[in-house]
């Protein structure tokens, strides 16, 4: 008798730890889920904050940094309307880049860099579009010339 309540309460505490164990991986899945989620309000809150209420925010293939862009609501007749732009590392909690530049697109070429496609002022020849692209490297915070007029 002695002996199959032993078993019994042996059986009921394994499962019990098996249960614990299940439940304490579902909180943490939930944890991190919440901590993207609040990342992805902070850094869109400042970036509604600098930019203001137009404003387009893409994520890295990593999911660790935020290229946050003001939208310009329609086209004015100056040629050379700044783009404002900031990078958000979202590990960090902090703007680790951030600029303005005239008559620009801007977009992510790999996980730590982006590619920036500028209109030039002058068209030389019949072939050139006037379009300028060059790299800019998060890390070094340094320009890479990819020689490439598109």
């Amino acid at each position: 008798m002695i002996k199959q309540y032993s078993v019994f309460f042996k059986n009921i505490s394994v499962q019990v730890i098996i249960m614990c164990l299940l439940f304490g991986c579902v909180q943490t899945n939930k944890l991190k889920q919440q901590e993207t989620l609040d990342a992805t309000k902070t850094y869109k809150q400042i970036a509604e904050q600098k930019l203001g209420d137009k404003v387009e925010c893409e994520l890295n293939s990593n999911m660790n940094y935020a290229l946050c862009k003001k939208i310009i609501p329609e086209p004015k007749l100056n040629p050379n309307q700044l783009i404002e732009f900031f990078v958000y590392d979202i590990q960090k909690g902090k703007i680790i880049f951030e600029d303005k530049i005239a008559n620009a697109k801007i977009s992510w070429y790999n996980n730590t860099q982006l590619l920036i496609t500028r209109q030039k002022g002058y068209i030389t020849t019949p072939t050139d579009t006037g379009k300028w692209t060059y790299i800019f490297d998060l890390q070094s915070k340094k320009k890479i010339s990819t020689n490439q007029s598109k």
